[in-house]
This record gives C-alpha cells, structure tokens and sequence, in this order.
C-alpha cells in the first residue's frame, strides 16, 4: 500500500486503486500513526490524540475497535493489509514499506537534490518531490 501525506490523507493500494477510510476517527488514527512512521505509538497518546479531553469511558476498547476498523479497510483493499498495523508496546505501529510514504520519499528527493551538482538534474529531482504535494 501507499501512504499520502502532503495534502489530504490518502491511501491507495499497490496498484493505485484508493482505499477507502471509514470514520474521523479512523482516518485521524491513521494519520496519527503516519505522523510517527517507524515507532510505535502508544496506547495513550493515540487516546489523547483521537479523543482529548472527551475520551470514551473505556478508551483502550475504543481504540480497539477502530484499529479493527482500519485493519479491515486495509484487508479490504489488499490481501494481507491488515498485517500492516501491529500491535506492538506501547501501542500500535503501521508498517510502511519502502518507498510507500510520500513524505519520506519527499525528503529523499530533496536530499538528492541538495548534493546533486548539475543544474538539470537537481531540478528534475525538485520537481519530482513538488509533484508528490497534492
């Protein structure tokens, strides 16, 4: 799957078919877990994060039952999606595989660009990371 970032949230499979997101709440958990790409997230913060002040009288079945959610939208769209978001201490970790993150490919673009000496190509790598701002 892929993960966008730079403008709405957006998530598509491998293929480029959109995934669709159920809910506020489960789209803010996924955008959540992308905002921290490669560490788990813990428990509390996403509770702190989804509902603020306001939490649920019981928060760790809440967010439970929208980590579900966002696992069968995944299986939905791709066999083996929901394998995607693990539970792991302190919380929940969404594995994003290389390349698969707008944002981190946006940095490596722009860091290609940086040291790049040539004027065509730093440019051509400039407007490719441009591109990926939706």
């Amino acid at each position: 799957m892929r993960f966008a970032v730079l403008g709405p949230v957006a998530v598509t499979t491998d293929d480029g078919t959109p995934v669709r997101v159920p809910g506020l709440k489960v789209r803010t958990l996924l955008a959540d877990l992308l905002a921290h790409h490669g560490t788990a997230v813990s428990t509390d913060r996403l509770v702190a994060d989804l509902w603020g002040d306001a939490a649920p009288a019981n928060p760790a079945a809440a967010l439970q039952v929208r980590v579900s959610q966002l696992r069968r939208a995944f299986e939905e769209a791709e066999p083996g999606g929901r394998d995607l978001l693990v539970s792991r201490p302190p919380g929940y970790l969404l594995r994003v595989g290389p390349g698969a993150l707008d944002a981190i490919r946006f940095t490596d673009l722009a860091e290609r660009a940086a040291v790049t000496s040539d004027p065509r190509p730093r440019a051509e790598l400039l407007a490719e990371a441009l591109r990926l701002w939706r």
